[in-house]
């Protein structure tokens, strides 16, 4: 009797992480490999605490194990996870100096051509921007390339300079409602626009927040030199990040590629 109830919390702590990560794949694009690591240590704790509990339990209260069990799967995931959300890694990027790295750890959403003094618009879900922040600057007198970079929760969520060089341009955008005769364009989430300038090169990045959970923390303001790879802020939770490059630049990237801030390579001349 006791064997069983040792298998049936075991079958407990695989069926519900399993269904925990998959649901995280589907909701924010985690990549599966997490089924193959994060997975299987919460699976191995969740019982394993669960087990310890049930050994102290008189036969007819086993009920509390399984019920704990469920909470563990939950919580030790959700610790996990917060652990790779607020970690700032060491990151180290050999590509020549004259490469852009990406400011962002996530997979590729878009990769967009932007005509000489278009206005790019970053598309997070059904939600529209329109950057017009960006024509203050001289960024879109020629054309230029548009990346998108999802991160999920998985992912570290402090960015950094893709370029070395001038911040020209740091804004920040509380977001505002949209007409509402486009169904698409229901509201623009908070933002924050860094542009930039490498000895007359100029690489702009745009963090966007979530709706529900949005605050964004800056690290530098208008004037500072920074290096390639220095962090220059924080999004907090669900959020994006787009990345807009001279289109003098062989793009390196293609969509659902997982790239990492500081170190993958975007683009190169």
């Amino acid at each position: 009797m006791f064997t069983s109830t040792v298998i049936f919390l075991l079958l407990e702590s695989i069926i519900l992480s399993t269904l925990m990560y998959y649901y995280l794949h589907y909701k924010t694009r985690i990549s599966l490999k997490y089924l193959f690591q994060d997975n299987v240590v919460v699976i191995l704790l969740a019982f394993l605490l669960s087990y310890l509990l049930l050994l102290a339990l008189p036969p007819d209260w086993n009920w509390i194990a399984f019920v704990v069990n469920a909470g563990l799967v939950v919580g030790i995931g959700f610790g996990i996870t917060m652990i790779r959300f607020w970690r700032t890694p060491t990151r180290k990027c050999e590509a020549p100096a004259e490469h852009i790295i990406s400011p962002a750890d996530g997979n590729v959403i878009y990769v967009e051509k932007i005509e000489a003094g278009q206005v790019p618009i970053s598309v997070k879900g059904h939600t529209l921007a329109k950057l017009e922040e960006l024509t203050k600057t001289n960024i879109l007198e020629g054309p230029c390339w548009l990346i998108g970079i999802n991160m999920t929760p998985f992912d570290v969520h402090k960015n950094c300079a893709p370029v070395p060089g001038k911040v020209i341009l740091n804004r920040h955008f509380n977001g505002k409602f949209l007409s509402l005769k486009d169904p698409e364009a229901l509201k623009e989430n908070e933002r924050q626009t860094i542009v930039f300038d490498n000895n007359g090169m100029k690489v702009g990045i745009v963090q966007t927040a979530s709706k529900l959970v949005k605050r964004i923390d800056t690290y530098v303001k208008e004037g500072d030199q920074l290096k390639r790879g220095d962090w220059v802020g924080m999004i907090r939770f669900g959020s994006q990040v787009d990345v807009i490059i001279p289109q003098s630049y062989n793009v390196k990237v293609k969509l659902k590629d997982q790239i990492y801030a500081g170190e993958s390579v975007i683009a190169e001349l």
